[in-house]
């Protein structure tokens, strides 16, 4: 449990997370491979791992935490790892043997620790004296004085002030960018995958070829799947949006004028033709409160089942 001068409970953190991959090599080294991405500018590991064979000719791509104050979502991945885990080797159950068949899933559990890191320590949290700087400065700019206030709690971008999920080379061009510069969130970058961290998810993505993406964000309850796609991509995307709904309750949305450009599933969509989605956790504003733990975890049990069960 981290607490900072606030005596505010952190919630999930990088520290934690390092922790639990520690763990979960240490009991089932020859089931989970973990690895690096590349680290952040404030020199954070971008952590990876793969749970079946490298050379699986399925793969499915989940992530969390790519907006700093979504840090429930990173926490929600290392749980379902967890659970997954101990039915596919602890109980050695049939069923996750055959549903793990030539297939291999891969998580990035926090695709933005940086940022995770200042919604929860504020400028504190960053070590890079240059990178700390230019927190601060953006705060003071946008009028985020109290160094453990509200303005921090609700930082999405990295610790360079770009928005991650408007980063990606889907129609960036087009992406309504209000404030032009580095800030707390809506900054989409110099040019596509101008960040580490969004190169890196990007970089994965085109390696591993993965036939499905999810990105798991907060809060709505709600899941995207529509970003201009057609034919049998469209259809397919639908069939996996429509699936998710029925597993987690959360509503299917997505209608293309309403959507933002340059998320990382919008270029997964356009660019990499995978049927991919967004799922949002929660109902509450973020970050969400611990209370809402719980009932998260239930809503998204069998989201990686059918995930790879649906190939």
């Amino acid at each position: 449990m981290y607490k900072v001068s606030s005596d505010r409970f952190l919630g999930y953190t990088y520290e934690n997370m390092q922790n639990d991959l520690g763990i979960f090599a240490r009991i089932f080294p020859e089931t989970i491979q973990i690895d690096s991405m590349g680290r952040t500018g404030d020199n954070r590991e971008l952590y990876h791992f793969r749970i079946g064979s490298a050379n699986a000719p399925k793969k499915v791509l989940i992530f969390g935490g790519i907006h700093g104050r979504e840090y429930m979502t990173s926490q929600l991945l290392m749980e379902q790892t967890t659970e997954f885990l101990m039915k596919l080797c602890r109980t050695r159950c049939k069923e996750y043997e055959k549903i793990m068949e030539g297939k291999a899933i891969h998580i990035v559990p926090m695709a933005n620790p940086d940022g995770v890191t200042i919604s929860q320590m504020g400028a504190m949290g960053i070590k890079n004296p240059d990178l700390k700087s230019m927190v601060e400065e953006i705060a003071l700019r946008e009028g985020g004085r109290h160094p453990q206030g509200n303005y921090f709690s609700r930082w999405k971008a990295n610790a360079k002030g770009v928005d991650l999920n408007r980063n990606f080379d889907a129609l960036w061009e087009n992406c309504e960018d209000a404030v032009q510069q580095p800030s707390r969130e809506c900054y989409k970058g110099a040019n596509p995958e101008s960040e580490t961290e969004s190169r890196a998810l990007a970089e994965l993505t085109r390696q591993e070829g993965f036939l499905r993406t999810i990105s798991y964000h907060s809060s709505g309850a709600v899941i995207y799947w529509d970003f201009y796609q057609e034919g049998e991509l469209r259809l397919n995307t639908w069939k996996f949006a429509k699936a998710m709904g029925e597993i987690t309750g959360y509503e299917v949305l997505g209608k293309n004028g309403e959507q933002s450009s340059g998320g990382y599933k919008d270029w997964a969509l356009l660019k990499m033709g995978i049927p991919s989605l967004t799922i949002e956790i929660g109902r509450l504003e973020s970050p969400l409160p611990a209370s809402s733990f719980g009932e998260i975890f239930m809503e998204n049990r069998g989201v990686w089942e059918e995930a790879l069960a649906g190939l």
